[in-house]
């Protein structure tokens, strides 16, 4: 028996760890050469670490045109909720209708007559099953049982064995798909077991978002292939040759993915700016397994201290990373000024590039703000003049944005800090000094630039568009800010985003901030990416796309394809015929997996800050009321941290919630309302979920667990917070009393 047949045999018992089949056939040169065999084969496939054998199927595509393509995203006891892309709202599902599906599943849905909906669907196929789904074992007995944890009413039999007590938590597959959810079955691929830690929580939340994490081999393969067969002197004889220029990087002292740097002059007319961009679509081929694999994951991932990259670090941190006295490939966007800051010209250019230093960002704010050592002039002595040019610059450039009413939104982002075996310890409001608003400044303009050339030549492309508010968000907004005393004040001579930068400034700093940012960010459309240039109407711009990070997202790295077309000389005709599908194609994927990025990491962090908070048990702090509902009033920390003071710990009986804008009790007078300042401690947090629990401070808790949380499981995130909650149950009470 071939050493391919052997392997095959392995894995038709159940899928096999790649580690733990690498070690059992201890890692030679025919193990690794069957394995690639068998991948281009299409016979095996890795997900999350495993090797599953390919199943081949017999299914004829659905092509009903009156069918729509979407994905689950919710499932309660009694319906489901499939997410279409090209409809504004979730399709809602009768549970009689949904066919067995389970979130994360690919279906096909049909429109169904509704006396109560606008829309009603009824699944039809599931055309991709969600693997690696995330449960809890509910029974140890003669069978494992294991309920789905994003739907607590779907228990499944398991029909392996596995290390498992009540409680633990698993990995599962499911099997056994039937015409309804009582008849799935499952396999248990991985058991994680009790989750105590983030690093255990974080293991969940990836396997529950289906978040690849580690790179198949073929691709690692190809990507070493390529860069070993690479001519990079024939490559840098073609281009423009920039190393003589002093070009720098500026990022935080840890990236190791760098794709941007600039270089800066004066010139007799005002400013010659340089945006060079790492060149990815060099090495990145497109159809190659690293583009599909690349195409899949759609950007790389931040949390913590971790990043899950969009491409091999064999790119992401060598090649394609703008490393300090290394010659690259780059693409230049040189944008010239005049000298009251209006771009004059533009010009793309293929180059190669040296960055003479890899700065970084608090050692040159310490510079613009005077505070200057030998070392740090020594080490940023090759670019000095050009640091303070930047500065200058950038104050015409940050003006004019200012002044067409471009909004600063206060974002609250948290910087988490580790010790030395990965748990996190403390939390703080990350800061944006000058020199990261610069190169956001810089950045911004070389994608202004990439998207106006985009559409003067009516080239297919991937454009970053956000449109206005909706009437229904905008009538919401301003009956929230009626409520605590403010308006959108407009006039004629006044548009909008300049009506909502002003109610940004003036709130900003003051107990109002969180809660006036956070109401104006949530009357916002999503930002996402198009094949049609309608503008972004957060930073004022009628041009606008992603060039300037290809090695962390997809759609900068298709805008680099086009645009490297585009530059080589080819026609209008040749363009349209090479991209007019892959255009609206890699803009529709590149939204689908920012959000399922963002998501992560901002589950990610409020997992870290729960666990964090676990260690300040009984501790008191100052907090704003950022949130109300029926069960309770969310408090947010000047550290970022958000927690809710369940309804049952409040001096309240009947509690009346005001249109999501105060909660008060008539017999009582107690009254909370958004914005109030408030002293919390906290009582309770749940690592698996992200949660934490305050009590006021004057609030006696007695019997409350410390690592157990009284929120509901599936808490809604801050965006949807005042939404009415349908089919929730209320959360457990905790006993309490008065001091």
């Amino acid at each position: 028996m071939s050493i391919k047949e052997r392997i095959l045999k392995d894995l038709q018992a159940g899928p096999v760890k790649y580690k733990k089949l690498q070690s059992r056939y201890k890692a030679s040169k025919k193990f690794f050469q069957a394995m690639e065999e068998l991948y281009q084969a299409g016979k095996i496939t890795e997900r999350n670490g495993y090797i599953h054998l390919v199943m081949p199927k017999e299914k004829k595509k659905n092509t009903d045109p009156s069918l729509m393509a979407g994905t689950v995203v919710k499932l309660t006891e009694n319906f489901g909720f499939v997410r279409v892309p090209e409809l504004e709202k979730d399709v809602f599902v009768s549970g009689r209708l949904m066919k067995g599906a389970v979130p994360g599943d690919e279906v096909l849905i049909k429109r169904v007559r509704s006396a109560s909906r606008d829309f009603e669907g009824e699944i039809v196929e599931i055309t991709k099953e969600k693997n690696s789904l995330v449960g809890v074992v509910t029974n140890v007995g003669r069978q494992i049982s294991v309920m789905l944890k994003e739907c607590q009413y779907v228990v499944m039999k398991a029909e392996n064995k596995a290390p498992v007590v009540i409680d633990d938590i698993v990995i599962i597959d499911v099997t056994n798909r039937g015409s309804s959810h009582s008849r799935l079955g499952c396999r248990i691929t991985e058991v994680i077991g009790k989750v105590s830690s983030s690093q255990k929580a974080v293991q969940v939340l990836l396997a529950e978002k289906n978040v690849q994490t580690e790179f198949p081999q073929s691709v690692i393969s190809e990507a070493r292939k390529i860069i070993a067969s690479t001519d990079l002197e024939t490559e840098f004889a073609k281009r423009t040759d920039l190393r003589n220029m002093p070009i720098f990087t500026i990022d935080s002292a840890s990236t190791k993915d760098i794709d941007d740097a600039i270089s800066i002059e004066k010139t007799d007319k005002g400013y010659k700016l340089g945006v060079h961009i790492a060149d990815v679509s060099f090495y990145v081929r497109g159809s190659s397994e690293v583009d599909k694999n690349a195409f899949d994951r759609g950007t790389s991932i931040y949390f913590g201290d971790s990043v899950i990259p969009m491409l091999p670090k064999e790119y992401s941190n060598d090649v394609c990373s703008l490393n300090e006295n290394s010659d690259r490939l780059a693409f230049s966007c040189f944008i010239w000024f005049d000298k009251a800051g209006n771009i004059t010209n533009y010009k793309f250019d293929k180059t190669v590039i040296r960055s003479r230093v890899k700065g970084v960002y608090s050692e040159i704010n310490d510079i613009l703000a005077g505070n200057i050592s030998y070392e740090m002039k020594a080490k940023y002595s090759q670019v000095w003049e050009e640091i303070f040019t930047a500065k200058e610059l950038y104050g015409l450039l940050r003006a004019r944005r200012v002044a067409r009413g471009s909004m600063d939104i206060e974002s609250d982002e948290a910087y988490i800090i580790f010790d030395n075996k990965g748990k996190a310890v403390d939390i703080r409001k990350r800061e944006r000094g000058q020199s990261e608003m610069i190169i956001e400044e810089f950045m911004l303009r070389a994608n202004n630039c990439a998207a106006n050339l985009g559409k003067k030549h009516n080239l297919p492309f991937v454009y970053r568009v956000h449109q206005q508010p909706d009437a229904e968000k905008l009538f919401t907004l301003k009956e929230n800010l009626g409520r605590i005393g403010l308006s959108l004040s407009q006039d004629k001579n006044k548009t909008l985003q300049q009506a909502m930068s002003e109610l940004l400034d003036k709130t900003r700093d003051t107990n109002l901030q969180n809660v006036v940012h956070r109401q104006i960010l949530r009357s916002q459309s999503k930002a996402k990416y198009s094949p049609d240039p309608i503008g972004h109407f957060g930073i004022v711009l009628e041009d606008y796309a992603h060039f300037t990070s290809p090695i962390r997202r997809y759609a900068d790295l298709a805008i680099h394809r086009i645009l490297s077309e585009y530059v080589a000389g080819a026609n209008s005709e040749k363009m349209s015929k090479r991209f007019g599908k892959f255009a609206p194609n890699r803009a529709q994927q590149a939204s689908n997996t920012e959000i399922v990025a963002m998501n992560v990491e901002r589950d990610a962090t409020d997992i870290y800050k729960a666990e964090i908070m676990a260690d300040h048990i009984g501790e008191v702090y100052s907090g704003t009321v950022s949130g109300v509902m029926s069960y309770g009033v969310y408090v947010v920390l000047d550290n970022t941290v958000e927690g809710l003071v369940h309804i049952s710990l409040l001096d309240m009986f009947n509690p009346i919630l005001n249109d999501g804008y105060s909660l008060s009790c008539s017999i009582t007078g107690e009254t909370y309302k958004i914005g109030d300042t408030v002293s919390v401690k906290v009582i309770g947090t749940d690592i698996l979920n992200g949660n934490v629990d305050f009590a006021m401070a004057d609030t006696e808790v007695i019997d409350t667990p410390k690592s157990k949380s009284s929120q509901p499981k599936q808490r809604k995130s801050n965006e949807k917070r005042f939404e009415k909650q349908k089919g929730k149950k209320s959360p457990q009470k905790t006993k309490y009393k008065r001091r």
